[in-house]
């Protein structure tokens, strides 16, 4: 007797086929061998049969079939894989929806097995193949992927744009990466009840390069604004500049004050340097909060800094603080994840969109002075 496990089934079918080595009663052995030695797991079983054998020199396969729903596997061990017949397990629904790699939208529907390991590789089958089923496999694309994760009645969007030489690759490994994190968060286990995808193909390249920056004003006043001048570069579309302003705070102290300009990937790096504790959740409400908050690769981002006192305080990040603030949010006695204390603070975090992937980074000198006019 051949017994077949699912892990992913719909529009793309991943699953294995093993023969049945014990049943006591309600009780099961399979295969003899581990499938992933996973552990605890709840996979669908169905009987099975082999339907032909392709011989080859190089390794010979057997093709199956599944048959009827017929239990469900429990134990991924090294030994074999254990399973009680009776009742099959649901699986999680996935939905891709991809248009511009067709003269019409196209939608497929998934369902994956509950798996932290195997998940995230799930997704980026279903989103590859997906794209690949639709016609739209080129090398000169733009993707906008959007991906909705649905847990306890709440929705967690992402999204963001890909123009690279490989953008289908890339946007599979991007989706799987907040998966992963998610189900593998060492806070709690995390079950997603539903993932949705839409990916938006468009040929061509869609890419913005920072050339050059400077101030249209050698100074600004506090509460002022600052104009810049930003060269770019469109890919095959030449050079164009455009004017950008920043509003400069009110309170602002007269000096000099970096700042930053650069694409959603470069800031979270530059970003990262300084505050370094936006980058470490510390809880899972903290990690949700912060996947939701993530920035786009089709933006600029302009980042005014100033030197100061910055304190993350239970995942709140808290900035410009005062000295006896700081002292009784992160006491020098105090360390680790509940309190961390920077020596920048963020003055001003504005992005503008952008047609392209935005990148580059440069950097600029601003001065605030109360006289400038």
């Amino acid at each position: 007797m051949l017994f077949r496990s699912d892990v992913l089934r719909g529009d793309l079918n991943f699953s294995a086929i093993g023969t049945v080595t014990y049943v006591d009663g309600d009780r099961v052995l399979l295969f003899g061998h581990p499938f992933f030695q996973s552990g605890g797991i709840r996979l669908p079983l169905s009987t099975a049969s082999i339907t032909t054998i392709l011989g080859s020199l190089y390794t010979s396969f057997k093709l199956g079939v599944p048959g009827t729903p017929i239990g469900t596997a429990t134990q991924d061990r090294r030994t074999a894989v254990a399973g009680r017949l009776g009742a099959t397990p649901s699986l999680m629904p996935i939905s891709v929806e991809v248009t511009g790699a067709s003269p019409r939208p196209q939608s497929f529907r998934f369902e994956a097995i509950d798996d932290r390991n195997l998940l995230p590789q799930l997704v980026s089958a279903v989103a590859l193949n997906s794209v690949l089923e639709s016609g739209g496999s080129g090398l000169v694309q733009t993707i906008d992927w959007s991906l909705t994760v649905w847990s306890k009645g709440r929705a967690l969007t992402l999204g963001d744009r890909v123009a690279s030489e490989g953008p289908l690759a890339e946007v599979a490994g991007t989706l799987a990466s907040p998966i992963r994190f998610l189900t593998s968060n060492p806070f709690t286990r995390f079950r997603p009840d539903s993932l949705a995808i839409t990916l938006q193909v468009t040929a061509g390249r869609q890419v913005t390069t920072l050339r050059n920056a400077r101030l249209l004003s050698p100074s600004v006043r506090p509460g002022g604004t600052a104009r810049i001048a930003i060269e770019f570069e469109r890919w095959r579309s030449g050079r164009e500049t455009r004017t950008v302003e920043v509003e400069v705070p009110e309170d602002l102290p007269e000096g000099r004050y970096p700042l930053y300009l650069g694409g959603g990937l470069e800031a979270d790096r530059f970003l990262a340097t300084r505050l370094p504790a936006r980058f470490r959740p510390v809880s899972f409400e903290d990690a949700w909060q912060r996947l939701a908050a993530s920035r786009r690769s089709d933006a600029l981002n302009l980042l005014l800094w100033g030197r100061a006192s910055e304190v993350s305080r239970d995942g709140e990040d808290l900035p410009n603080l005062p000295g006896s603030a700081t002292a009784v949010l992160a006491p020098a006695q105090l360390t680790g994840d509940r309190a961390r204390r920077a020596d920048w603070v963020l003055l001003r975090d504005q992005r503008v969109s952008d047609p392209g992937v935005v990148r580059g980074e440069l950097m600029l000198d601003l001065v605030v002075d109360r006289r400038a006019p």
